[in-house]
């Protein structure tokens, strides 16, 4: 049972969260005794301390924000408050030490996996062990979900009757890509407040667009493995994993995204940040989704593994963050031709003479992605080098508004998830910070 203490942390120092931290995990400590704190906090709003002991981690203290988009909605913190719980119950999340009025302190499970943000220490964290681990938490039971599900679309007539005939593997059940549980989807820039995330909702569905990706059958997965109902991650990355000297396991940390979804949802992001074509080759994802599947007691065979990863590259075009996110720097892909909160003036995404215009662009890149699927060579090549590097090398695969869009946004620099680089004559498919250091 953990200690429930009547405290507020939100604009505490380091010093009052190392006191904190020193009390949770030694409620006797020694008068010398005394523990580090790392801010390690990434752009959610929430903030996450890890405390240590002559280096080696004993806490993880999380302080929420009644500002951010990821805690100002009761739906959100439920979700999240219910999820930890049933992963904790199957020793999946590290327990919790004590709780306050904003933030709990988590035991820590171990040492960073991390060799730098894009790649792990294959020594602490090798690719099978990581692909177990995916497997293990995609193990977890899923009914915990179904109450909240209804719960957020009973609260929208539009969303309870457009959503109602969708699969439940169609990627827009995605929540921090489509905020469809808020009407606040997950922004990037810092995470704008969420009056932005709510009119960038709105904007969504008043355009049409949201109801045209609902209903884009192009980018549902196909494989079984991939349209599985699991309980998804939804940032599975390096900096979230911790490896525990003491029992040589690994364990997933921050569960502010988890949900239950398609299986593949936990694969468009790694594919963008450290299992994509930047960084590993082809026989590296293969083995990797291969090792995923035969953790999960799934089929192992060539076209299996073929298929899933098939499906994880077309993924990367409609995952958080993928090509149609919400996320990036000077323009929302999905509300091109119209004004909205995030474009930055001056650019074109936010005039009515934007062309192609969001909707334009969702028809455009399923076109694109019928014409892989029903191309042997254009699958190799996306399984190879990546399906938007393809799609891009080949020009749009024929289609010109849909290759000049994608050359506005190399300009820009927002295909830089997908090693594409600004100009040409760079080294175009890697970009320079994705290098794996020596």
């Amino acid at each position: 049972m953990s200690e429930f203490i009547k405290l507020k942390l939100e604009n505490a120092s380091l010093g009052e969260i190392a006191e904190l931290a020193l009390k949770a995990i030694d409620p006797n400590p020694p008068a010398k005794k005394t523990i580090d704190v790392k801010d390690v906090s990434g752009n959610s709003g929430a903030k996450t301390y890890i405390c240590s002991i002559d280096d080696v981690p004993k806490c993880i203290v999380k302080v929420s924000s009644s500002k951010s988009i990821m805690s100002s909605h009761p739906i959100t913190q439920k979700r999240v408050s219910i999820a930890t719980e049933v992963l904790r119950s199957k020793n999946i999340a590290p327990p919790i030490i004590s709780k306050g009025i904003d933030f709990h302190i988590e035991r820590s499970a171990g040492v960073s996996v991390m060799q730098d943000f894009f790649h792990f220490n294959d020594e602490l964290a090798p690719p099978h062990k990581v692909a177990q681990v995916l497997a293990k938490l995609h193990s977890t039971p899923t009914k915990w979900y179904d109450q909240l599900r209804a719960e957020f679309l009973n609260g929208d007539k539009f969303l309870s009757s457009a959503l109602h005939r969708v699969p439940l593997h169609a990627p827009f059940w995605c929540l921090p890509w489509s905020g469809i549980d808020t009407k606040m989807p997950v922004l990037g820039v810092g995470n704008p407040d969420p009056a932005i995330a709510k009119k960038v909702f709105d904007l969504g569905i008043q355009t049409g667009v949201y109801e045209k990706v609902m209903r884009c059958e192009a980018f549902y997965p196909t494989s079984e493995a991939a349209k599985r109902q699991v309980v998804v991650h939804n940032d599975f990355k390096p900096d979230n994993l911790l490896y525990d000297p003491d029992t040589n396991k690994l364990t997933v940390i921050d569960y502010d995204l988890v949900q239950v979804g398609a299986a593949v949802m936990d694969f468009g992001l790694p594919y963008m940040m450290w299992l994509g074509s930047r960084f590993t080759d082809f026989t590296y994802r293969r083995d990797f989704i291969k090792s995923y599947l035969n953790y999960s007691d799934l089929p192992t065979d060539e076209k299996s593994v073929r298929d899933m990863m098939v499906d994880c590259e077309i993924n990367t075009i409609v995952a958080f963050p993928g090509l149609l996110a919400n996320i990036y720097d000077a323009e929302i892909p999905l509300l091109r031709g119209v004004d909205h909160p995030t474009a930055r003036s001056g650019y074109i995404a936010q005039s009515a003479a934007a062309s192609p215009t969001g909707l334009e662009i969702v028809d455009l890149l399923a076109e694109a992605v019928s014409k892989v699927k029903s191309n042997a060579d254009l699958i190799t090549s996306s399984l190879e080098e990546g399906l938007v590097v393809t799609i891009f090398k080949n020009k749009g695969l024929g289609s010109d508004l849909l290759y000049s869009w994608l050359k506005e946004m190399q300009k820009n620099n927002m295909l830089r998830l997908f090693g594409i680089a600004e100009t040409d004559e760079a080294e175009l498919f890697v970009s320079k910070h994705a290098k794996k250091k020596n």
